[in-house]
């Protein structure tokens, strides 16, 4: 018979199961309108900090705080809306300019990536109320150019997938200590 260190859990602070991506220009509030990237699976996300520290060599260290924080987040994408990814690449890609070719994506010879703002929402049904975890992340970049992993045409699941990374930088038009992203949680 197991022994449980905590006797129960409440299914209010619980989150269950994944996340839509959406992304608009960067200073966009919760919310605003908000474009939807697409079908896939979020896979990580959190707050990375690089500490620093200076160091006298003959005494304790004097100075130690925090030197870099992003909030990272991974996932893949399955669905390809050529339009959508252009713009949520932030100039890094540009897209097709007649309804005939809008479904083209075109990459390379850019020099600079216009930031965006991201959200990810996740819905659920708590006891018959709508309850919501929303992570806003106010200033982020794809860390790299698509990215696409292709299957056998004999495989149990077939989709191309097209893997990411996002980082979130400090936006230092905000209030200190809200600079980089928010975590909130609604119960209706």
């Amino acid at each position: 018979m197991p022994q449980y260190q905590n006797t129960s859990v409440d299914s209010n602070k619980l989150i269950i199961g994944n996340y839509k991506i959406e992304f608009a220009s960067v200073g966009s509030s919760v919310a605003d309108s908000y474009d939807n990237l697409g079908a896939g699976i979020i896979s990580s996300f959190g707050h990375n900090i690089s500490m620093y520290d200076v160091q006298a060599g003959n005494a304790p260290d004097p100075i130690e705080g925090v030197a870099t924080e992003t909030f990272t987040i991974t996932g893949e994408l399955i669905e390809y809306d050529g339009e959508k990814l252009a713009s949520a690449f932030g100039g890094l890609l540009t897209v097709g300019s007649t309804a005939t070719d809008a479904s083209i994506i075109y990459g390379g010879g850019v020099t600079t990536i216009t930031p965006k703002c991201f959200k990810l929402t996740n819905t659920r049904e708590v006891s018959g109320a709508s309850e919501q975890t929303v992570i806003h992340v106010y200033k982020a970049t794809f860390d790299n150019g698509p990215q696409f992993t292709a299957k056998s045409d004999n495989d149990t699941d077939p989709i191309n997938v097209m893997a990411f990374t996002l980082t979130g930088k400090l936006d230092a038009t905000r209030t200190a200590g809200d600079q980089l992203y928010s975590i909130r949680k609604w119960v209706d």
